[in-house]
């Protein structure tokens, strides 16, 4: 007859002595207790107080053996079967099959049993079962501490192994962020919009961890959206401004800004350029913004390398998108200024020109007789302050003549005002072209004088554009009915040469010429004296 004795309990332990882990000892178990027990099934249940509960830790058939680990719950109908067995106090037999428990303690505390299931009748040896307990619950409780030892080791390992990737990853997220500094550092030096662009993509797909990247920028109010610079299937990257398109044509972009989200990352999707699948790999839409206004958007991907995607590279590329929109956000507030500025500056320019041309009207105004459009006496007297100077320095001849209508009088009580300063112009305009050499001038002295002022000029060429003028006045032949000494309109003229020997003594010189134009008068008008 089958028995469980001592000689059995030897067999145990020799069988499970030996092994070195859990699965070798449950295995080697049941393998002891079937080759004893034709058709045996032998269940390891341990009372687990973490889930309050029986756990199963091992199922040992004949032709079948299984380790739960974690271990699992009891069946209902095993729990039932063990809360029978607990407290029946002789027969074990249930539906045609024996059953029999071996407590499993340690350091006199129950902590699970040993399940045996048998069709056959045996004969139990209770001092063997005793034994057989120690030996199995002893050898167990080793193996169960070892295996836990095994799972906390491996945890900490696990553990270990995640905190080493999240350093590392913290590190390489370090690292491009340093990197994302240096690009943003030369972007802020970019000169204008489209520099700023291109060096965006250029230093982003040489430096970050991607190989692509486009930026698309969008008018929110007409919906259009333009491509900027981005890179081919080879990582070159690209003018991309011929580009325009309405933004619904581009799913994962306008799902990105309609739902206000900063990135969308998809991966194991298929790749474009030029709207032709070239690969597979992740991508991601980064949503650039000017507060809620979507003003663009950046595409990545990683078609060349196939770098993968890391854990911080959801965070990279929304900083990346970020600074983005802070430079096109800055770069457009600077364009628009600089236009403001430029605006300005041509309004200022040109109401200065404007203001430059009135002012030269005005100083033309103010030193030109309004009547005759010659210089007024303001003019003349400049121009003698600065002639008088240049000659006294340099001790060159000055001469002048004072030329006066004679009997315009008379003229002007005939014929009236009108006529009389249509005479005077006509008289202006010609004594103006009889002396055309530089620094000369013809300007009115008042009424009807006019004064010729002659830098370097002596006497006798003095003498000669006096005589000129006398011609020319003549030739005009303005007739003056009222004139004793012709039937036209006449001029005397009185003139006086002198070189400058010292300052601010230049009446003396328009004294001595009146003196001379009042002789030329005295000896019967229409001529010339020079002194």
């Amino acid at each position: 007859m089958i028995a469980l004795d001592y000689a059995f309990c030897l067999k145990v332990g020799e069988a499970i002595c030996p092994q070195k882990d859990l699965n070798d000892f449950c295995l080697a178990l049941g393998l002891a207790f079937t080759k004893q027990f034709t058709d045996a099934r032998s269940q390891l249940l341990i009372n687990d107080e973490n889930h309050a509960g029986w756990q199963q830790l091992a199922d040992i058939k004949p032709r079948h053996f299984q380790l739960f680990s974690p271990m699992i719950p009891i069946s209902e109908h095993d729990d039932l079967l063990l809360t029978s067995l607990l407290t029946a106090e002789s027969d074990h037999l249930y539906n045609d099959v024996f059953n029999q428990l071996i407590p499993l303690k340690i350091r006199g505390s129950s902590y699970g049993y040993l399940l045996l299931k048998t069709p056959h009748k045996y004969h139990v040896d209770r001092h063997a079962l005793e034994m057989l307990s120690l030996l199995i619950s002893g050898a167990l409780d080793s193996h169960l501490q070892h295996h836990a030892f095994l799972l906390e080791r491996s945890h900490h390992q696990k553990t270990e192994e995640k905190r080493v990737q999240e350093v590392c990853s913290q590190k390489g997220l370090l690292e491009q962020l340093h990197i994302l500094h240096k690009i943003s550092l030369r972007l802020w030096h970019s000169h204008s919009l489209d520099n700023m662009l291109h060096t965006a993509v250029y230093e982003c797909i040489h430096a970050l961890d991607f190989d692509r990247m486009a930026i698309f920028l969008l008018n929110s109010h007409t919906g259009l959206m333009r491509g900027t610079y981005g890179t081919d299937i080879n990582g070159t990257v690209t003018n991309e401004q011929w580009y325009c398109t309405a933004m619904y044509e581009h799913y994962h972009a306008k799902t990105t800004l309609d739902k206000k989200q900063h990135i969308n990352i998809n991966e194991g999707t298929a790749l474009f350029h030029d709207n032709v699948e070239v690969g597979k790999g992740w991508n991601a839409t980064i949503s650039l913004w000017d507060g809620d206004e979507p003003i663009g958007w950046i595409a990545c991907d990683n078609l060349i390398t196939h770098t993968p995607l890391k854990s911080y590279h959801s965070e990279l590329l929304k900083l990346l998108g970020v600074t983005m929109s802070q430079h096109l956000i800055q770069r457009r507030s600077q364009d628009e200024l600089k236009l403001l500025n430029l605006s300005l500056e041509q309004r200022v320019a040109d109401r200065t020109a404007q203001l430059e041309e009135v002012n030269k009207r005005l100083n033309q105004i103010s030193r030109e007789d309004s009547l005759t459009k010659v210089p007024n006496r303001r003019m003349l007297d400049e121009k003698m302050e600065e002639e008088w100077r240049r000659a006294m320095r340099y001790q060159t001849p000055l001469s002048i003549l004072i030329v006066d209508i004679d009997h315009f009088k008379q003229y002007n009580d005939l014929y009236g005002h009108a006529l009389g300063d249509k005479c005077l112009a006509q008289v202006a305009k010609t004594l103006s072209q009889v002396e055309r050499r530089a620094g000369a001038i013809l300007a009115r002295f008042g009424g009807e004088e006019f004064v010729f002022l002659l830098p370097g000029s002596n006497r006798e060429n003095a003498k000669s554009v006096a005589d000129r003028a006398l011609d020319a006045i003549t030739a005009l032949q303005i007739p003056h009915d009222d004139s004793p000494i012709c039937p036209y309109v006449t001029v005397s003229i009185g003139g006086k040469t002198c070189i400058p020997d010292k300052p601010n003594s230049q009446q003396q010189l328009f004294i001595d010429a009146d003196v001379a134009l009042y002789e030329a008068k005295s000896s019967g008008k229409n001529q010339a004296f020079v002194l």
